[in-house]
């Protein structure tokens, strides 16, 4: 069902893909050597990921991945327990180990993030225009009249109809879709040039999913700001994105344009990602399940995939593989591809 209504939106041509070394790049973040841990014990292995200015890229990968951890890192929305290493370049800022005067200026105005929980997200004890006006004081330094038109101008844009009515509400009026749209709202407030939209889709339904995803796209296109969608979706990312990085056990396995990486995947959990997806239209068919799970606190000597793994061979379980370039704009990490191996 989702499937079928993502492919009606599209008509939202997706921009041409930038690869981590493209120099428009710059124009966006570009996060280099990035190492998370916590209490000692690592769970993000030096990611190296950019988004261009306009570039709409997805983050996939199963729970606990380190999807989310990742931006929260470069944020920093982490405890004080984590310890987060390397380099996140915003323009000629480095967010990483930046003071947090400097992070609540960036943070809701150069780039907002969208929770996957609408409903533990927005303050059930104020209203919704008092919420999207508090961004806009924050950000934007408007205040009365002004702030109140700029909230319901908001409103309209994502879709939500009656604006003046539902400014004054709360939350716990509003449904599901509905409060999801006002936390894009908020997050646009500050005119971002990064939208990083954490599962913006989790609690909803089909139908109401397809929504969400399509305005987010449409407004990133209408905008000209990135987007990063992070989610375990690769059918949902792969109708928005203009490229897709798949994440395991902490690192990017693979990294390609969109149309490149569902028809010609080089990384075999990538293909198990793409297995596993219902088919839209068609005959019914047995679906492929990955067995077993990521590995949590300790990875495999080897490649972390490999106890997973139908394609692993010995080396596979002693020898970690890099991330190494299959075309110009794609890269996959796999042992079998470094011995002509792939497939």
């Amino acid at each position: 069902m989702l499937n079928a209504l993502l492919q009606n939106g599209a008509s939202l041509a997706p921009s041409p893909a930038l690869g981590v070394g493209h120099p428009a790049a710059a124009l966006g973040i570009k996060i280099s050597g990035l190492t998370i841990t916590f209490g000692g014990v690592p769970v993000l292995h030096g990611v190296d990921l950019a988004v261009g200015k306009g570039e709409a890229v997805g983050i996939v990968g199963e729970s606990g991945c380190g999807k989310s951890v990742t931006w929260r890192g470069v944020l920093g929305l982490l405890p004080k327990s984590a310890e987060v290493r390397g380099e996140a370049w915003l323009g000629d800022l480095d967010l990483i180990g930046t003071r947090r005067s400097a992070l609540d200026r960036v943070r809701g105005g150069r780039i907002a993030m969208i929770f996957q929980d609408p409903a533990s997200a927005l303050n059930p004890v104020h209203r919704i225009g008092a919420q999207i006006t508090e961004a806009l004081r924050l950000h934007r330094e408007l205040t009365g009249a002004a702030a109140s038109a700029e909230a319901r101008r908001l409103l309209d844009q994502v879709g939500i109809a009656d604006a003046n009515t539902r400014l004054k509400t709360y939350p716990h009026e509003l449904s599901g879709g509905q409060n999801q749209r006002v936390m894009i709202a908020i997050a646009l407030a500050g005119r971002p040039e990064l939208l990083i939209a954490d599962e913006p889709t989790t609690a909803l339904d089909a139908t109401v999913q397809a929504q969400i995803l399509l305005l987010l796209k449409e407004i990133q296109r209408d905008t000209g700001m990135g987007l990063v969608l992070i989610s375990h979706d690769l059918a949902a990312v792969g109708a928005v994105c203009d490229r897709v990085c798949v994440m395991y056990a902490g690192r990017i396995v693979e990294s390609a344009p969109t149309h490149t990486l569902l028809s010609a995947p080089q990384h075999p959990y990538t293909r198990d990602l793409i297995g596993a997806i219902p088919p839209s239209h068609g005959p019914r068919m047995r679906l492929t399940a990955i067995a077993g799970a990521p590995p949590q606190r300790v990875l495999p000597p080897g490649c972390a995939y490999a106890p997973r793994c139908r394609d692993a061979v010995t080396a596979c379980g002693t020898v970690r593989p890099e991330l190494r370039p299959v075309s110009a704009q794609h890269s996959a990490g796999c042992l079998r591809l470094e011995s002509g191996g792939g497939r």
